[in-house]
């Protein structure tokens, strides 16, 4: 994702990629030299003193001190999701957050699915009341990176990390049900209570034995996830997760229905194509498509709220309530009960 970010960010007229840091230096440099980055910095402290805005890309147990190193520097902050590993943490940095946009510092995290027009339209349409009242909404975000090897086998460095709780992954759940649920909620409103499902399955290493550690480490992050939601406005929605969706490299799709129409997008087909069953169509479940223009992403975005000094969604809040979204997914597995979403404010 460090790579992903240094792409965009180089190619956004008016930014310069002013110097990076890592916890191996030699990695920096490598980094540095392929992206054109005018330095390494030895230290997160000596990069905040080189910089104007950060993108803080490491794994998720250090978006924590890491974001609040940045706000309290007084640098506006891309902060890589989820916004941490826990409600607290996350409130942490919601507190911190604020202080920092009233010295109009900006910060926003990385759902980087809005920048699909089609999502953006959806949020569009829900808001000015065309569906009617919400019934119904499902989705799914499948990968299939565990069961086969489409981005590598899955015991590569890259990827190990996401499968173990010992090094700080919150699993699908975390890494890509933070997503979906910001995918869905953006179109549904909030959610006031769910029950959640994991799965956890032997992982296959190249050798055909089937594993549950590797390099003394349990591979124990959840891998699979079936999450029902409550929302806060009526109706029921339901969310799939899983990494051993063979046949789906990263598939998101989304439907939404209420009393007078419906919307749906399949971000596989096409981030600017919308479906939708609306007024008079609903009667005959006529669906008709939209063919949107391509939205900024977030990276553009970013750069303009800091030009602009004027904040954007999904800031750094919004990563807060996905935050607590995610916390009651973890309280539900665990209780197997329907847990109430807690204050994340």
């Amino acid at each position: 994702m460090a790579n992903a970010h240094a792409q965009h960010f180089s190619k956004i007229k008016g930014v310069t990629l002013a110097s990076c840091v890592d916890v191996v230096p030699g990695r920096a440099r490598a980094f540095a030299e392929k992206h054109g980055v005018a330095s390494v910095a030895p230290s997160l402290e000596d990069l905040l003193n080189d910089v104007d805005a950060v993108a803080l890309v490491t794994p998720d147990r250090f978006h924590h001190d890491g974001a609040l190193a940045v706000l309290r520097a007084g640098k506006h902050l891309l902060c890589e999701k989820p916004l941490t590993l826990t409600l607290s943490d996350a409130k942490a940095v919601a507190v911190a957050a604020k202080r920092a946009a009233k010295r109009g510092q900006i910060g926003m995290i990385n759902f980087s699915y809005r920048r699909s027009a089609a999502l953006q339209k959806a949020i569009l349409l829900a808001q000015a009341g065309r569906l009617g009242e919400l019934r119904h909404a499902h989705a799914f975000y499948l990968q299939s990176w565990i069961a086969t090897p489409i981005w590598g086998h899955w015991s590569k460095e890259r990827w190990l990390w996401r499968m173990s709780t010992q090094s700080g992954s919150g699993g699908v759940l975390g890494d890509i049900g933070c997503h979906l649920l910001d995918l869905m909620t953006s179109v549904t409103g909030d959610v006031s209570h769910v029950r959640c499902a994991f799965g956890n399955f032997p992982k296959i290493a190249e050798d055909g034995k089937a594993r549950t550690k590797w390099q003394g480490k349990s591979l124990d992050a959840n891998d699979t996830a079936l999450i029902e939601l409550r929302f806060e406005q009526g109706g029921l929605g339901v969310l799939h997760l899983s990494r051993w969706a063979t046949g789906h490299a990263n598939h998101l799709r989304l439907e939404v229905h209420g009393t007078e129409g419906a919307l749906m997008f399949d971000l596989d087909r096409s981030y600017e194509a919308l479906d939708t069953c609306l007024g008079k169509d609903a009667a005959k479940a006529r669906w008709k498509t939209q063919h949107l223009t391509v939205a900024p992403t977030i990276y553009q975005r970013f750069v303009r709220a800091i030009q602009h000094a004027e904040a954007e969604q999904p800031d750094l809040l919004r990563g807060a309530q996905i935050q607590a979204y995610l916390d009651a997914c973890e309280r539900s597995a665990q209780s197997g009960v329907w847990e109430t979403i807690s204050k994340w404010s």
